[in-house]
């Protein structure tokens, strides 16, 4: 059909407008980088993408992938904000491990409770303090290098208090529920001790023994874990692990322990009896720790140097405005 001379081209009613060229129909999806494909398209490839890992339907997690090193320390949280991390997780640890313990009947109910519970307060609050909850961890992450002196006072005050109040609402439901005598005998059965408080009779040099290596052996398990070479993703897993069947080995000799913070809240809840053997409790776990850190420096100083062009960072040498903790998160300078 004849058209008027300077009307527009009729359009055919089945036919698609052209699509112009600048606005085709890949979209950036953000957290990506457009990069020619084989066909000349361009395909969406995530920025840091590990090689061979694009076609992906997700992206690798950074602390799955041995290949990617961040490019600097993330930024460290207020130290107001670490205690109560600490503190917090701590709480969450003994809350969900004395609870447990409390109605097990077998050792390995009451180890989980405290694995399980470990996990969690890792993957909750240890990001933000480094996931300590645990005085003997705390001073093995400053022997190790990866925890400044000046903070550890903070973390093992905050520690011991989260210990404290956890074991303080166990004992208020207990006391709802029984008389005062039933009430201390069921956190007595979940308090730590020797001899007469050891339901083995466990002699105190044989418990100070037994509490020695297994929280060397757990300490050596977090640095080893958190290290920055280590996969973070699985740290809170293998050290959760760790934890539980180690307490079931401990547990028959002194009711388990591995943290002087735990034994603390413990031991104030269920009595004079219980106190009185708390020093053990503390000495053990932290000369654990103090040779766990040593331990573990010594194996970092001792690895042998990168050769030529290679990064000249090693793998746990202080970062220049951030120390990392025991699972490598920053901890504050103060």
């Amino acid at each position: 059909m004849a058209r008027a001379p300077g009307a527009p081209p009729a359009r055919h009613p089945h036919r698609a407008a052209p699509i112009p060229e600048e606005k085709s129909m890949s979209h950036h999806v953000p957290g990506t980088t457009a990069r020619p494909g084989a066909d000349g398209a361009d395909s969406a490839v995530h920025d840091g993408a590990a090689p061979g890992t694009a076609g992906l339907a997700a992206p690798v997690p950074v602390a799955a992938r041995k290949d990617t090193v961040p490019a600097g320390a993330p930024e460290a949280a207020s130290a107001p904000a670490q205690w109560a991390a600490e503190f917090a997780g701590t709480a969450l640890l003994v809350f969900a491990g004395l609870g447990t313990g409390m109605f097990a009947t077998e050792v390995i109910d009451s180890a989980l409770g405290f694995g399980l519970g470990l996990v969690a307060a890792i993957v909750a609050f240890g990001h933000v303090s480094g996931g300590h909850f645990n005085p003997a961890v705390t001073l093995a992450a400053v022997v190790a290098g990866r925890t400044p002196a000046r903070a550890a006072i903070g973390y093992v005050v905050a520690q011991v208090l989260g210990a404290l109040a956890a074991a303080g609402v166990l004992w208020a439901v207990l006391i709802s529920l029984l008389d005062s005598s039933t009430t201390a005998q069921v956190l007595g059965a979940v308090s730590n001790g020797f001899g007469e408080n050891s339901t083995s009779q466990a002699g105190w040099t044989t418990v100070l023994l037994v509490e020695f290596v297994a929280t060397a052996l757990f300490a050596l398990v977090v640095l080893g874990s958190t290290a920055p070479r280590a996969n973070a993703v699985l740290a809170p897993v293998a050290i959760g692990a760790a934890l539980a069947f180690l307490l079931t080995i401990t547990a028959p000799f002194d009711g388990g322990s591995l943290n002087p913070a735990r034994s603390t809240g413990a031991a104030v809840v269920a009595g004079a009896g219980h106190l009185g053997q708390l020093w053990l409790f503390w000495v053990a776990p932290l000369l654990g720790g103090l040779v766990a850190g040593l331990v573990h420096r010594s194996a970092t100083l001792s690895r042998p140097r990168r050769g030529a062009g290679a990064p000249a960072a090693e793998e746990d040498a202080p970062a220049a405005e951030a120390t990392p903790t025991a699972s490598a998160a920053p901890v504050r300078e103060r």
